[in-house]
């Protein structure tokens, strides 16, 4: 079950990027329900080959906290379940 776990966060994280570069309009509409604020824990960002595990910071980015990469990570509650935050995270969806 993990690998394909894993294979969901791959095929989540293109969702939210091709959301990013080619409507604009759903991700704003999205983000728009969204509640509360990044807790930067870096649990989302716990499985990403760029994440020092010590630091909690982001070596893609030059350093930067976790989180930098998607400012519209979560989306909605089905990122947070598929990445096992549902309970942690600092956002909240309203209806």
């Amino acid at each position: 079950m993990g690998i394909l776990r894993e294979y969901a966060k791959v095929l989540d994280y293109w969702r939210r990027e091709l959301i990013q570069k080619f409507n604009k309009n759903y991700l704003k509409n999205k983000l728009k329900k969204r509640r509360g604020k990044c807790k930067k824990c870096g649990k989302c960002c716990e499985g990403c080959t760029y994440l020092d595990k010590e630091t909690k910071l982001c070596h893609h980015y030059r350093d930067r906290p976790a989180l930098s990469c998607h400012k519209d990570f979560p989306l909605d509650k089905a990122d947070q379940k598929l990445f096992g935050v549902e309970k942690t995270c600092g956002y909240r969806f309203k209806k």
